[in-house]
């Protein structure tokens, strides 16, 4: 070798280091280390990695940029449903990432009876002070404060407060039928309006006025900027020079609009706090403040920023799984028309209709939010969360090694045959007990027990009976005052773009008062 080498250097004969030729060879040497470094390392993720066994889409693995693109162009989400269908319940999606759609993956990921796998999130993009991203202790404690807030007790009480919202929308729905301009009602503003709305009093003591008004807020404004960032942010993130590059153009503007809408999240937030006036009203506040000296309370920093969380989380994913029923039921007439009689047999008036009583008379209805959910899940990706150090994780039936990021994403697990008949399709029959437990039916052997949209385990959805109220409430309102179909150019609607939430473009609709004999 070093007479090999020797005889190299003879060939090129006497050269200044600092000469273009000099120069050149440094270069050359480099680019050709880093040509030989990067074919190495693809070779290895690709065949000699820990994770290798697992089958998935090689471009992803060996061009990771390939993966951003497909994120940046909003159907990364959808691409993965495919790559289950394809290589089954296991897919291995990025270098160190794998994809589950099995049920069991829910409880070894996310659930109790072992240590816990932390969160993955990524670079500056949480709060420590928001309980989605506190550690386990702090998190122990934010949900032991915040949980009352959210019991049935709690929530008897808030439906008063709800129920003033979801009646203000019935009356601009209401409007929109009787205007002389036309009668088509956009549902994706009018859902976010609303569930806004009525989140804000439940947070803050007050309405948003987005019903009263008709005018956005700055947590929608916030959702859509964010939307429409996401594809440069995405792309931003995987290179590092883009990343400053991006910090240069837009760093300051964000910081400041940032800081505006936490300096606005905060004084609604203080007003509330210190609005002793407004003590037993049964709003989230109500119950929370009453955590204040015990060793659970949350501090007002605290307090504000899971306020700013409250918003977004309780409002924009109901909104979704309304748009979701809405464009389904409509999209599919038969079973419109049996919701709507069921709903309209069992109440005389719509005064008569409550969260209690729809839950006791309106199984069909249910069963079409919950197919709602699955079709067009408001998550339609996966948690992440880190295997821990140590001996090899079970998920599923494999030993997955450790500081891998696993999740069970949602979309491909409701949208693969591995779990569900005609999975694509919408069935709200497979949710009725006489249709599952009917060995003849074709739901008969579908995996219900994947389904869960408000996720599992220590760090689920707390607001899961608020949704439930919200949406059963809202959809029972909507079909008992109105008779509704697709608005022109509506079909295909579901087929939209995914930036972490759903693109939700306008749904027309168009809308009729009922009338009643």
């Amino acid at each position: 070798m070093a007479g090999a080498l020797q005889a190299v250097f003879e060939q090129l004969g006497p050269f200044n280091i600092l000469s273009p030729r000099g120069i050149a060879l440094i270069l050359g040497t480099a680019l050709l280390f880093h040509i030989v470094r990067s074919l190495a390392l693809i070779i290895y993720n690709l065949y000699f990695h820990p994770l290798a066994k697992y089958p998935g889409p090689k471009l992803w693995i060996a061009f990771g940029f390939t993966r951003t693109l497909r994120h940046m162009r909003g159907d990364l989400d959808l691409q993965m449903a495919e790559e289950h269908r394809k290589h089954g319940e296991v897919v291995r999606h990025g270098v160190n990432e794998l994809s589950f759609i099995h049920p069991s993956a829910w409880k070894d990921i996310y659930g109790h009876g072992h240590a816990e796998l932390r969160k993955y999130f990524p670079p500056n993009s949480v709060n420590s002070n928001q309980i989605i991203a506190a550690d386990s202790s702090n998190h122990f404690r934010m949900r032991r404060a915040m949980l009352p807030a959210f019991s049935e007790k709690a929530l008897a009480q808030q439906e008063r407060l709800i129920r003033v919202y979801i009646d203000l929308l019935m009356q601009r729905l209401s409007e929109c039928a009787a205007s002389a301009g036309g009668k088509t009602a956009d549902m994706a503003r009018w859902y976010n309006l609303t569930t806004f709305d009525l989140i804000a009093d439940l947070c803050f003591g007050k309405s948003l006025d987005g019903l009263e008004t008709g005018r956005s807020n700055a947590w929608i404004e916030k959702i859509d900027r964010m939307l429409r960032i996401m594809p440069v942010l995405v792309l931003a993130t995987s290179f590092p020079l883009l990343m400053s590059l991006f910090n240069l153009v837009l760093g300051n503007k964000m910081q400041q609009s940032r800081k505006e809408h936490q300096e606005y999240a905060a004084s609604l937030a203080m007003s509330r706090i210190k609005g002793k006036e407004q003590t037993d009203r049964g709003d989230f506040m109500d119950f929370i403040l009453r955590s204040r000296g015990e060793e659970h309370e949350l501090t007002d920093e605290e307090l504000v920023h899971n306020a700013d969380l409250l918003m977004v989380a309780g409002s924009e994913t109901t909104a979704t799984v309304l748009l979701g029923v809405t464009y389904y039921l409509l999209k599919n007439p038969t079973t419109y028309k049996k919701v709507t009689e069921e709903v309209r047999s069992a109440f005389d008036t719509a005064e008569d209709i409550n969260f209690k009583e729809v839950n006791a008379r309106c199984p069909y209805m249910l069963a079409c939010l919950n197919e709602a959910m699955r079709i067009f899940p408001s998550i339609p990706l996966a948690l992440l969360r880190i295997t821990n150090d140590g001996p090899p994780t079970p998920v599923a039936g494999h030993l997955i090694p450790p500081e891998t990021r696993v999740g069970v994403h949602q979309l491909a697990a409701y949208h693969s045959p591995l779990n569900f008949h005609d999975p694509l399709s919408f069935h709200p029959e497979r949710w009725l007990p006489e249709e599952y437990n009917d060995p003849s039916s074709p739901f008969h052997d579908d995996r219900r027990d994947v389904h869960k949209p408000f996720s599992y385990g220590r760090r689920d959805c707390i607001g899961r009976n608020l949704a439930f109220l919200e949406m059963r409430l809202i959809i029972a309102l909507l079909v008992w005052n109105f008779d509704l179909e697709l608005g022109e150019g509506m079909d295909g609607w579901e087929k939209q773009k995914i930036f972490g939430l759903w693109e939700k473009p306008p749904l027309e609709v168009n809308i009729r008062k009922r009338e009643l004999k």
